[in-house]
């Protein structure tokens, strides 16, 4: 078991964990980010985006709602702006990628437990069936007949096919993320030679613009994840601007509205630059998202980088790291 396990287990053992549930939480935001509601193991492609299945994902909701404040939209801007007094932790969903089943399962989920989200399009994938690059890598290192792949670029890497081909494709999913990938067609072109396989034929994969303004008509806030998904910190400040100013005017277009907020791809620390946080100020996003993990405070709430966190699927952790999060700031594991 985990040290994080083990704390998570004291924690319900001795009561510990049902008292701080009722205790009163810290002022601050704390954003959930998802990117896949649904059935990891059933998909061919990257099954580390699947944050939780759709039941778990309900059962969240539900104890968010319970024990804080959940919020979205204007609300979540006017408090990253300052405008809004902080008193209490509230909670935040946001949804990255686009794809399908955000409309045809997270959406349900959030319309049925009375709540909103903020979900974050690339137009470039709106109403397609795109396998983008990170589904790619984990399909071709998932099914490739070979025992080892070599890639040159943006530096050397060897990684070994065993039985755990999960380790194999994180490994390769990091060498993408490198600041030094100039040109991730490169490093798929050779990925693709050295895997020796092919992909699949696949249906519609991501939204469609009718169902982006379905959504928006709901309550949900739609958001900008730049135009194409390349990784802004491995572009030039002059191709970040037309990132972040082409998928705002595109998204605009397409769903009548202004569109005041940007998820950053992947999000990490060197995924997005100064460069970055400038250009979204200027083309007038109100908010940014960065996922590396933190909660927003009082003292610490840049609106151009909001932090965000993942969740966890073990529901005893879940429990553990949202009281620990809203209640003391931070997790001391």
């Amino acid at each position: 078991m985990s040290k994080r396990s083990l704390a998570a287990e004291a924690l319900r053992r001795t009561g510990a964990l049902s008292l701080l549930e009722h205790m009163r939480s810290k002022p601050g935001l704390l954003i959930v980010t998802h990117h896949r509601v649904g059935n990891a193991a059933a998909s061919r492609f990257d099954r580390a985006i699947f944050s939780a299945s759709a039941d778990a994902f309900d059962r969240q909701v539900k104890y968010f709602k319970r024990h804080l404040s959940v919020i979205g939209g204007e609300e979540l801007e006017a408090i990253a702006a300052g405008r809004q007094k902080l008193t209490r932790m509230h909670v935040a969903f946001t949804f990255d990628d686009g794809y399908v089943n955000d409309y045809r399962t997270t959406f349900d989920i959030l319309k049925a437990n009375d709540c909103t989200g903020s979900f974050f399009l690339v137009p470039e994938y709106v109403g397609t069936a795109t396998v983008p690059w990170w589904d790619e890598i984990a399909y071709l290192v998932r099914n490739t007949a070979r025992t080892s792949l070599s890639l040159t670029y943006p530096a050397p890497l060897t990684v070994t096919i065993g039985t755990d081909r999960e380790a194999a494709i994180v490994a390769v999913l990091r060498h993408y993320k490198l600041p030094s990938n100039h040109d991730g067609n490169i490093l798929l072109e050779q990925l693709r030679e050295q895997a020796g396989c092919e992909l699949p034929h696949v249906g519609r994969r991501f939204i469609t613009w009718e169902e982006a303004r379905e959504m928006r008509a709901a309550g949900m806030t739609i958001g900008s994840h730049t135009q194409t998904h390349r990784l802004l910190g491995q572009l030039t400040p002059e191709e970040q601007h037309w990132e972040l100013a082409e998928s705002k005017r595109v998204i605009e277009e397409n769903i009548g509205a202004p569109v005041t907020s940007v998820a950053y791809p992947v999000g990490i620390r060197g995924a997005f630059d100064e460069h970055t946080e400038r250009i979204t100020r200027e083309l007038g996003y109100n908010v940014g998202f960065s996922f590396y993990g933190g909660v927003n405070t009082p003292e610490h709430m840049q609106p151009t980088n909001l932090l965000r966190i993942s969740t966890n699927p073990d529901w005893l952790l879940f429990r553990a790291e949202t009281v620990l999060l809203s209640r003391l700031g931070s997790l001391p594991y």
